[in-house]
């Protein structure tokens, strides 16, 4: 339904860096799914994974709208 957001989701995003170089960003619903997810990318060399909470960044009554440019 448009305007309805679910809450009581956690939204969560893994950061995945391989050697300092961003390879990729997996979306996950679930704590554990990201733990999932982070766990299977740190097996392998070279590899670090930051967890990233995105509901703490942004919250379904937020206005994203951009910054105000100065005049001149």
């Amino acid at each position: 339904m448009a305007g309805e957001f679910d809450t009581g989701t956690p939204t969560l995003q893994v950061t995945v860096y391989e050697d300092g170089a961003l390879v990729a960003q997996v979306v996950c619903e679930s704590a554990d799914e990201a733990a999932e997810v982070a766990s299977a990318w740190e097996e392998r060399p070279g590899f670090r994974c930051d967890v990233e909470d995105l509901a703490v960044r942004h919250q379904p009554t937020d206005v994203l709208a951009p910054e105000p440019e100065d005049e001149l």
